[in-house]
């Protein structure tokens, strides 16, 4: 049974709690008490709680994100280091190579500048003539100046684009070997081989400096792209 007396009605108690319909119309109403009391609880997440709790969640993302990152640059740096030390290579190979070519035909001409004609073979005993003997000391401190344009621009190497000139200077000596042999007769078999090398290593060497300036510039670009 249900009993109305004073101790089970606690709406009609002064200082009581209301219970019922006038509690929720009290808490519907929206009482500076209850409203607060709601806002402590289910209030939404402000500002700068949710701007830490987002640094704090994506805190350990982003360093591993920035980790792999720096390793992905890492690798890449290396991959174009090494793609540049093989072009590097490359290059001073062919450096080496354009300053050995220098020096054996500075030599030459020094040798034949001091000893004249009396250095080349099959002239042992002949008469000396003056007038040839002139002429070809000429050309033999030519042929200094020639292998000396072939050091600096190995160790210059910012005049390569003047290799063609030079290596044209030594084609074109082949090319008289070429024309003495056609109108004076068969020379000494050591000057064959001369012509040969004149006339086939000057074109060499200019398309091995044309491929390997081609490779460089594929792999720049190969690298940039990458």
């Amino acid at each position: 049974m249900t009993s109305n007396s004073p101790e089970n009605d606690n709406s009609s108690a002064p200082g009581g709690r209301a219970t019922g319909s006038d509690a929720r119309g009290r808490d519907g109403a929206g009482s500076p008490t209850t409203g607060a009391a709601r806002q402590e609880q289910g209030s939404p997440v402000t500002p700068s709680a949710t701007s830490s709790s987002r640094a704090s969640t994506t805190a350990p993302g982003t360093s591993g994100t920035r980790a792999g990152t720096s390793q992905a640059g890492t690798a890449a740096k290396g991959k174009k280091a090494g793609k540049a030390a093989s072009s590097g290579g490359d290059w001073n190979v062919f450096r080496t190579v354009v300053v050995l070519v220098g020096l054996a035909l500075a030599a030459f001409g020094v040798y034949y500048l001091i000893l004249g004609t009396a250095g080349l073979p099959d002239t042992e005993g002949t008469p000396v003539n003056p007038t040839l003997e002139s002429q070809f000391r000429f050309y033999s401190a030519m042929m200094v100046g020639v292998g000396a344009a072939f050091i600096t621009i190995a160790i210059k190497f910012q005049w390569a684009n003047m290799l063609w000139l030079v290596c044209l200077m030594v084609f074109v000596g082949g090319i008289g070997r070429v024309l003495s042999w056609a109108f004076s007769g068969t020379p000494n078999y050591l000057l064959i081989i001369l012509m040969v090398i004149e006339l086939a290593f000057p074109a060499a060497l200019l398309v091995w400096h044309k491929y390997i300036a081609k490779t460089s510039e594929l792999r720049k670009e190969f690298a940039q792209r990458s």
